[in-house]
């Protein structure tokens, strides 16, 4: 895993293209510790952090082949059998890394290769020959790529904060992203939450020239070869699906250092780390988040399974002041406003991995959304079922069945209140913002937080616009639920399990993940398959559960889903009013200096806990103090940028193609 940065344009010269692309690439470090290099010509400069995994003795970026240069964040896992193919083409390689095979496919099959790569990577060729930049990304965005055009360049970036290191250049928040990452956790398309910042889509490439956009296409979509498995019985789907699944924990065990797993405590991680055990013959590691707030804390099902696989486990407890402390350094790295404090214990967790010497840990993301693990599948499912009779009186009370993890849910006077709110829905479930509907509905409420300056409002039907506008062609063809599975994996997934709670936080301690689940054959199979085998009524991810119910302690097998969760409020205010850090960022004068938020609200929001915090926190209320905590902190370090120097002694590659 690595960090890329480039600079395609005229505008420089020789002397200070260096120095623009060394700290771009000097903000990167924590992405690669291991090395560092470069490439610069009269047109483009690329540079390259390196975290070696494969190949570590000629694994250095930038490489190069003939006309082509490469700098390459990722993995490739089926490298090896891409390789031998490439060499019975009569391709000859001279380093034993995926990233050669990256390039040489790309030399022999043109854009055609991305879609044979199984594998998590953002890439940028330089063509010297035809003077074309193309770029990539893969299936599913797991790893990042920005692109920034300012004073007649064109830059681009594993990460955001490399743009700071631009002379003249500073990021800007542009509100009307800004709101819509709160309505749906993320942005849409290409879209990021600063002016002039834009990604490059996952399962896309493009291709540049003359500081120019070319073209910008897909290789992949979600369901994009969709076909119905209605011949499978149940015992195929669960041996043909584990059977796929096996293969991708085989593959990215492919490692020339130590593997580990993370373990939650819940059936993804769980399995995954079952499979691990399976294929590693000696004994490994595993990591886990623990909590002293017993609400959040899962300890007791970890330790289960690590008796069942008898693996080397470490585990870090977390504490409101741990949230409240790493808060700040936390959002420098994910570098964007976030709802939840989840990332942070994930933070912490991925230093203890960096202290035990593991480079690279497997995860279960994935599984919520290809198995449908989330309520919002239950949600919609039980809306488009009450939807056909909305007057029965008991079609409704399955709401009390949509969240067994919450004992208060069951009690009449929850379930009126919930009824009430789940009436609201009944005509628009099918609107195509399917269950993101509840999410709108609740983040909505941050509109009143906005400075008026800004001039953010809520326009429901262009939300809903805008999304279709971005939908795949076949996306009509799905069902509700397959409609849903696409947009939590467009939202959710995409703009921050995979981004500030994945990428960012295991990255900033040098930490490759890995996701199984997330193999694309896991993933495309998993969504032809029929709907009763992912959701049975409401048990979810019902064909996991059945699939490894001999393989996994009961007690996992057995527990209702449960989020994973982090104290929000609590560590951010506590018995004696807000912390330190939430008085400084959420000051009146920065507020007012910063001109995102009204200065009146954000005020009132904090007044009501002046006397304490309730025992039972609303959603709502995390939320709010997340994202405004978040959000000016993100300010902050955009208006205070981090310099940092390269070592020279770990300077692997320097290629100067300027002709003297």
């Amino acid at each position: 895993m690595c960090g890329i940065t480039g600079v395609f344009g005229f505008e420089l010269n020789r002397q200070n293209r260096k120095s623009v692309i060394k700290k771009m690439t000097s903000t990167l470090q924590h992405r690669g510790p291991d090395g560092w290099g470069y490439y610069v010509s009269p047109d483009i400069a690329l540079g390259q952090t390196r975290l070696s995994i494969v190949d570590l003795k000629t694994g250095d970026q930038p490489l190069t082949s003939g006309d082509l240069v490469i700098v390459y964040n990722g993995e490739i896992f089926n490298y090896i059998e891409l390789r031998a193919e490439l060499q019975s083409k009569g391709i000859h390689f001279i380093t034993t890394s995926d990233t050669e095979v990256v390039l040489k496919a790309f030399e022999v099959y043109g854009f055609d290769c991305f879609a044979k790569f199984n594998g998590q990577f953002a890439v940028l060729i330089w063509n010297k020959k035809s003077k074309e930049l193309v770029i990539a990304r893969d299936r599913y965005g797991i790893r990042p790529l920005f692109i920034l055009e300012t004073n007649g360049s064109i830059y681009f970036s594993s990460e955001m904060k490399a743009f700071d290191q631009i002379p003249g250049y500073k990021r800007n928040f542009n509100p009307k992203h800004l709101f819509e990452h709160n309505l749906l956790w993320n942005t849409f398309a290409d879209h990021t939450v600063y002016n002039d910042i834009r990604t490059i889509p996952g399962g896309h490439f493009a291709v540049y020239k003359d500081t120019k956009l070319i073209t910008e296409k897909s290789y992949y979509q979600l369901g994009q070869n969709f076909r119905e498995y209605s011949e499978n019985t149940f015992q195929q789907a669960v041996e043909e699906f584990t059977g796929l699944l096996d293969d991708s924990v085989k593959l990215r065990l492919r490692s020339d250092v130590p593997v580990g797993a993370y373990l939650s405590g819940g059936i993804d991680s769980s399995v995954i780390v079952n499979q691990v055990k399976n294929y590693t013959s000696k004994r490994f590691k595993t990591f886990s988040v623990t909590f002293s707030d017993q609400e959040y804390d899962e300890s007791s099902y970890q330790q289960d399974m690590v008796k069942q696989i008898n693996s080397d486990h470490c585990a870090v407890n977390i504490t409101y002041d741990d949230v409240n402390e790493t808060f700040p350094e936390a959002v420098y790295h994910f570098e964007r406003p976030v709802f939840r404090t989840a990332p942070i214990p994930l933070f912490l967790l991925s230093q203890k991995v960096q202290e035990s010497d593991i480079k690279v840990v497997l995860t279960g993301e994935g599984a919520d959304e290809i198995l449908w693990g989330y309520d919002s599948f239950k949600e919609v499912k039980l809306l488009e079922f009450w939807s056909k009779d909305p007057s029965s009186a008991y079609r409704p009370l399955l709401i009390k069945k949509l969240y067994p993890h919450l004992n208060h849910f069951k009690d009449e006077t929850q379930y009126g209140m919930m009824r009430m709110f789940y009436e609201e829905f009944l005509g628009d479930y099918n609107n195509n913002l399917g269950s993101l509907n509840i999410r709108v509905h609740n983040n909505k409420i941050l509109e009143n937080y906005f400075n008026r300056d800004n001039r953010v409002r809520f326009d429901k039907q262009l939300l809903i616009d805008e999304m279709q506008s971005t939908f795949p062609e076949n996306f009509n063809r799905w069902s509700l639920l397959q409609k849903n599975q696409y947009l939590e994996m467009k939202t959710l997934l995409d703009g921050y399990l995979l981004s500030s709670q994945g990428d960012r936080m295991s990255l900033a301690h040098s930490i490759e993940g890995r996701y199984p689940f997330l193999d694309h054959r896991v993933v495309e199979y998993a969504f032809a398959l029929k709907e009763n085998y992912k959701l049975k009524g409401f048990s979810q991810k019902h064909l996991l559960r059945k699939a490894y119910e001999n393989n996994l302690p009961p007690s996992i097998i057995n527990r209702p889903k449960r989020p994973y969760m982090s104290p929000d409020l609590k560590s951010f205010m506590n018995g004696k009013g807000p912390t330190e850090n939430t008085k400084f960022f959420l000051s009146d004068s920065l507020v007012k200096d910063y001109q995102i938020f009204n200065p009146k609200w954000v005020t009132r929001f904090l007044k009501k806990f002046e006397n304490g915090i309730p025992e039972r926190l609303g959603y709502r209320d995390n939320m709010i103090i997340t994202f405004m905590l978040s959000t000016q902190i993100s300010e902050y370090w955009t208006r205070n940028p981090r310099t940092l120097n390269l070592p020279e002694t770990l300077l692997s590659v320097e290629i100067d193609d300027y002709k003297n």
